[in-house]
């Protein structure tokens, strides 16, 4: 098959790997998102000198998001691992204390094991994966110092992905809302009618669930209803002091909640002061597993008591704060929707809550470049 027409709806992390896979393969690609940025939930914006994001991100050495973005720019990504011998769980005490050579072999032993049920084993579980569905790869980075922080935040790494697509001509527009979708055609709210032999949705399952519904409502239903999202609350703050006395991250395992502080883990996002990004996962009636939470905002009340206890006077400190009560974390748990599930209608779905080894911006990546690689054997 030669030159196919791609649109790609949604422009974070899944839709602008595809599009480049799917160019570099000789396709015509067009990308639409409907937010008035591209990145989705894998981004920062620079305030007060801090990149702030949406929670705390941390990305595996060599994974698929890693690699993409090394490949992308002749200037090298200075990086830094999380540690930890710089990491508190509390209950526990540091997980690999340098001075207790004794306690740091006995935990480390203790974590060969990934399926143990020890506190250790499921406060790194919870550290790798944020409550998600546990994955081997990222729970063996951690005690590998292989879970990263860059030095050019997330903004900067999506920065490098967006200008490769300028680079090979991809066309990239923000605003636009696609409404309905048929095979060979989508229908944006503007009024525009695109033609195109492949659609790929990444635009998150439930925008996606909507558009699949225009086509085939059961279905729909049948492919998104047992999806499980997590949400979670967050909170960023820069601040003039180093509230975590130089560690690198505290977990709670009994409240699910964490705080990292950049700066410490990336001293090239600066030497002075902190940057905390903390987080509070799962506990209302809509997450899987036990309600601990009656409302949003009580869980982010919650996360701020743990900032208090753990980062003390951090109040005092504050050079920039955001926060959200409700963000999701994962678009899926243990069940995912296959990427060629309407492959004969002319779909492909790409995004972390697609069948894969991976999970979080790796498995967005992941399932990007496999959807930029598919396009060929779509029926169109």
């Amino acid at each position: 098959m030669g030159m196919v027409r791609v649109l790609v709806v949604g422009a974070g992390l899944a839709g602008l790997s595809c599009a480049l896979e799917a160019t570099i393969a000789g396709h015509h690609v067009v990308v639409l998102e409907r937010s008035t940025r591209i990145g989705g939930r894998g981004t920062t914006q620079n305030l007060e000198s801090f990149p702030v994001g949406y929670g705390p991100h941390l990305f595996l050495k060599k994974g698929p998001f890693h690699n993409l973005v090394r490949k992308l720019s002749r200037v090298k990504l200075a990086t830094s691992p999380l540690r930890l011998h710089r990491t508190e769980l509390i209950g526990q005490g540091i997980i690999r204390p340098l001075e207790d050579v004794k306690t740091s072999i006995v935990n480390k032993r203790i974590l060969r094991d990934p399926s143990s049920t020890h506190p250790l084993a499921e406060g790194c579980h919870f550290l790798s994966s944020w409550g998600g569905q546990t994955n081997t790869f990222r729970y063996t980075g951690l005690q590998k110092n292989n879970l990263l922080v860059s030095n050019e935040g997330w903004a900067g790494m999506v920065g490098r992905l967006a200008a490769a697509l300028d680079e090979v001509g991809v066309f990239v527009e923000c605003g636009p809302n696609v409404q309905r979708i048929e095979q060979g055609k989508a229908f944006l709210v503007d009024g525009r009618e695109i033609e195109t032999d492949v659609i790929v949705l990444a635009c998150g399952p439930s925008a996606a669930k909507k558009l699949v519904g225009t086509m085939d409502e059961q279905r729909s239903i049948d492919l998104f209803s047992p999806l499980k999202r997590i949400s979670a609350s967050f909170l960023e703050v820069g601040l003039d002091s180093k509230s975590l006395s130089g560690k690198h991250a505290v977990i709670d395992l009994q409240s699910q909640c964490a705080i990292l502080d950049y700066r410490a883990i990336q001293p090239r996002l600066g030497r002075e002061g902190s940057h905390l990004s903390a987080l509070a996962v799962g506990g209302l009636d809509s997450d899987p597993g036990e309600t601990r939470y009656a409302s949003s905002e009580e869980r982010l009340a919650t996360l701020k008591t743990f900032l208090d206890q753990r980062a003390s006077g951090w109040q005092e400190h504050i050079i920039h704060q955001s926060e959200q009560s409700k963000i999701t974390l994962h678009d899926a748990g243990q069940y995912r929707i296959p990427q060629q599930a309407l492959a004969n209608s002319g779909i492909l779905f790409a995004g972390p809550w697609v069948e894969g080894d991976h999970i979080l911006a790796d498995a967005a990546v992941a399932s990007g470049r496999l959807a930029g690689r598919s396009i060929s054997s779509v029926n169109t």
